[in-house]
Order: C-alpha cells, then structure tokens, then sequence
C-alpha cells in the first residue's frame, strides 16, 4: 500500500466517523488530498526526528565578527539619538 493509499484510508475513516448521510467517505477522502497536494503537500513515510541542538550550544563566534556586530549596534543607538534630536515633540505646534 502507497503512502498515498494509506493517507486516503485515513481521511475516509476520519470523515466517516463524522460523517451526514449524503456524505461520500472516499470521495471527500479523495478531493481533500487532492487539495493537499495542490499546496505542495506529499504524504512520505514517518521519519525519526532530527536531534535538536541544545540552548547555548551556539558555534564560537570569531572577535572580528563581534567587532562589527558591536560597530553595527553603536551606528544604530547614534541614529537613533540623532532622529530623536531632530524629531519635535509629539503634541507640539
């Protein structure tokens, strides 16, 4: 059986536990993965999940990049000040 098999079986019996009496199970099953695949979605087999990298675990970063990240930071407090002196007041004519 198909992935593809597999995620129909699964809508029909989902719709058919909720289902009204005109209600065609397979039909509905089938435009609803239709639908899916229209959005890119592709029915694949479960995979295990990737390890995720624990908080902190952050890679070295290099002095001449914590240079510009601190050259960048100061360039945008001193924007910031200049636009606050040459912005007025809010409520003043």
């Amino acid at each position: 059986m198909s992935p593809r098999d597999r995620a129909l079986e699964l809508l029909e019996r989902h719709i058919s536990n909720g289902r009204q009496e005109d209600a065609h199970p397979s039909v509905t099953a089938r435009e609803c993965l239709l639908a899916l695949e229209g959005l890119g979605y592709r029915p694949t087999e479960a995979r295990p999940a990737a390890d995720w990298k624990r908080p902190g675990a952050a890679p070295a970063v290099s002095e001449e990049t914590r240079a510009e990240v601190e050259a960048l930071k100061r360039r945008s407090a001193e924007a910031a000040a200049e636009l606050r002196r040459n912005d007025p007041p809010r409520g003043a004519a």
